[in-house]
């Protein structure tokens, strides 16, 4: 719009430069072909009375006086200064200043050589020059003499005034720098006219030969722009030769006057489209930054959204542990913000502890590192309680803080993680580089929120955690349920089929336990449970897999193990529950236990390897209990 603003307003100059620079050239020429015929008609006057006069001179030169006399007096005073008659010697013979005048001698003057050296009858006029009877400055118009036969007699002078055209001069406004003038074909000022009057100290001077009107070729009329000789002053010439005459006149007009008030009401156009253009840019470049802003804001909300969507399938994501969830939900902040450094830490007491984080591979920082809590940027965040953002830390009032000058961190921000009511710790971001920006308001929501996600995460997590202890483990005991070890059972007989090992099952009962809760109360019975219990899991490796698989009876799994070898586990496990003393309130409980063992067969699951450990066990309480049995040793 600026553009087009300016290419309309320069181009509408252009044509009004052209018109006033037209206009100028046509009023010019108006009145030079105005004066050009006052200057005719002037000529033709005074030829005609050189005709008139020469005509008396030769018939009766008594009367001569008297004849001129009445030509002045029907011509203007001012046309005809002087009348004078040369001789054929070239001495003065006749002045009408002066009839008694010396007879001075002029023959060195250029209209009586001209005339004498020539036999034709002809007009001419001279140069100005200063009459050594007037002392006046003139133009010398002059006809010869020519007696009979063309004899030379002498020749008839009329002196022109330069005066004479201060009438036109003063008649016409050309300004105060303008000028007019009537110049000879031979480049010699007859007349200069400025400001309105009459210039008498430019006539006679010569201008430039190099001037387009002098050249013999050039056209009658026309125009041009030079360099003033006089004043030095850049001008438009405008000329025209004058018919029948060796003349050439002259306007010529300062071309700064002449597009003077085409500049002044330009530069106000110019001035005013400035204002324009400076508002329209103004206005652009706000528009322009109102689209920045509103594209960068929705490039923000597009990447915020993106991010929040990730961040939402990172929670659907239920096949993910939750130090997974937490390491990409550290990478997406990471990414999201533009900084090297992602942790969620645990703080406890004083001590700050990594629980997840993420960082590059040359940092000497990983999960389960500790560090003293006021050496952190994150005691900023669990004093304030809410989000902490710093863009430029060594610009900041925290540059001396102990986590600078030890990690040398620029930027930072962090939130609280809050977990079932309680502080947990923080998730913060952090860089070596200061931000490139202030933290902004959409920055501090996504870490305020990425701050809760965590939190929640960790809170459904130990729900979880809960949850699946209440399906899987025994609450009295703290062994597995029945249902997880089955489960847990199915999957080890496909790995050790899958590599072909060996897997022995062991079925215990605890003998007599029905006369236990009768003797001591079921609080005792459940005494017994738990302390038989953390005998058996003294006694099995960590790679053994206890059940209880309802009431007093346990299970267990030996991986790896033939039936011989679980024999003797199985052995292990009833003296050591022979040797035991249960203390309760009620008096000392001392129990004996029956196990039955079967190792594992090719066609076996679940029901078929219990039923053989279940048949041994049976066989181990005939036997009189506190006992081992294997399947494989009885019919």
């Amino acid at each position: 719009m600026v553009a087009s603003l300016w290419f309309v307003l320069i181009a509408e100059e252009d044509r009004n430069h052209a018109a006033v620079e037209r206009n100028a050239k046509t009023e010019s020429a108006n009145l030079v072909r105005a004066f050009g015929e006052y200057v005719v008609r002037t000529f033709n006057e005074v030829d005609e009375a050189l005709l008139i006069l020469r005509q008396a001179w030769l018939n009766d030169r008594s009367d001569f006086d008297q004849e001129v006399q009445f030509l002045q007096s029907a011509y203007s005073k001012s046309l005809l200064v002087q009348v004078a008659v040369i001789g054929p010697d070239g001495k003065l013979a006749y002045s009408n200043l002066d009839p008694n005048a010396k007879p001075v001698d002029l023959s060195d003057r250029e209209h009586f050589r001209v005339h004498r050296h020539s036999s034709q009858d002809r007009l001419h006029i001279s140069k100005p020059v200063k009459g050594r009877v007037s002392s006046r400055y003139s133009i010398q118009m002059t006809r010869p003499i020519l007696g009979e036969h063309g004899r030379f007699e002498g020749v008839l002078v009329i002196s022109l005034s330069p005066d004479y055209f201060k009438q036109f001069i003063e008649s016409v406004d050309l300004g105060a720098r303008g000028s007019i003038g009537l110049v000879g074909t031979d480049g010699i000022f007859r007349v200069r006219g400025s400001a309105g009057k009459l210039d008498a100290k430019a006539i006679g001077t010569a201008v430039p030969s190099d001037r387009p009107f002098l050249r013999p070729n050039a056209p009658p009329q026309g125009s041009f722009e030079t360099k003033s000789t006089i004043d030095g002053i850049d001008r438009l010439v405008t000329y025209r030769r004058l018919d029948g005459y060796p003349m050439v006149v002259s306007i010529t007009q300062p071309v700064e006057d002449i597009f003077a008030a085409h500049e002044q009401r330009w530069f106000r156009y110019r001035l005013v489209a400035g204002v324009i253009s400076l508002l329209m840019v103004l206005g652009g470049a706000l528009l322009a930054r109102a689209l920045h802003v509103q594209g960068q804001f929705r490039s923000r909300l597009l990447f915020v959204n993106n991010s929040l969507r990730t961040l939402n399938d990172i929670t659907i994501q239920s096949s993910d542990t939750l130090q997974e969830r937490l390491q990409k939900a550290l990478e997406l902040g990471c990414r999201h913000l533009g900084v090297e450094f992602g942790i969620v830490s645990h703080v406890i007491g004083d001590r700050y502890h990594v629980e997840s984080c993420c960082a590059p591979p040359s940092a000497n920082l990983k999960a389960g590192d500790e560090f003293e809590l006021a050496q952190t940027y994150c005691a900023m965040t669990l004093n304030r309680s809410d989000v902490v953002a710093i863009h430029h830390m060594s610009d900041s009032e925290y540059a001396g803080h102990p986590c600078f000058d030890a990690f040398k961190l620029e930027c930072y921000i962090g939130a609280p993680v809050w977990v079932g009511g309680e502080l947990y710790g923080t998730v913060n971001f952090s860089s070596t580089r200061p931000y490139g920006r202030t933290f902004d308001r959409s920055d501090i929501e996504f870490v305020r929120l990425l701050g809760r996600w965590v939190g929640i995460a960790i809170a459904e997590e130990r729900s979880l955690t809960k949850l699946r202890a209440l399906a899987t483990t025994d609450e009295l005991t703290g062994v597995m349920r029945r249902g997880h070890f089955t489960e847990i059972a199915e999957k080890e007989f496909s790995r050790t089929r899958r590599y072909g090992c060996q897997l022995s099952m062991l079925l215990i009962d605890l003998d007599y336990f029905k006369r236990i809760n009768d003797s001591f109360g079921h609080y005792s019975g459940d005494e017994t449970l738990k302390r038989v219990a953390i005998v058996f899991q003294q006694v099995l490796r960590s790679c053994d897999i206890l059940g209880r698989l309802g009431g007093e009876e346990f299970a267990v799994l030996l991986p790896n193990t033939p039936e011989s070898e679980a024999q003797e586990v199985a052995e292990r496990l009833r003296r050591e529950v022979e040797k035991s003393t249960i203390q309760t309130l009620n008096g000392q409980i001392h129990l004996t236990v029956s196990i039955g063992v079967a190792e594992l067969a090719a066609e076996d699951d679940f029901t078929t390897i219990y039923n053989r450990c279940d048949a041994a066990l049976y066989e181990a309480k005939r036997r009189g209990r506190n006992c081992v049995v294997a399947s494989s040793v009885f019919p």
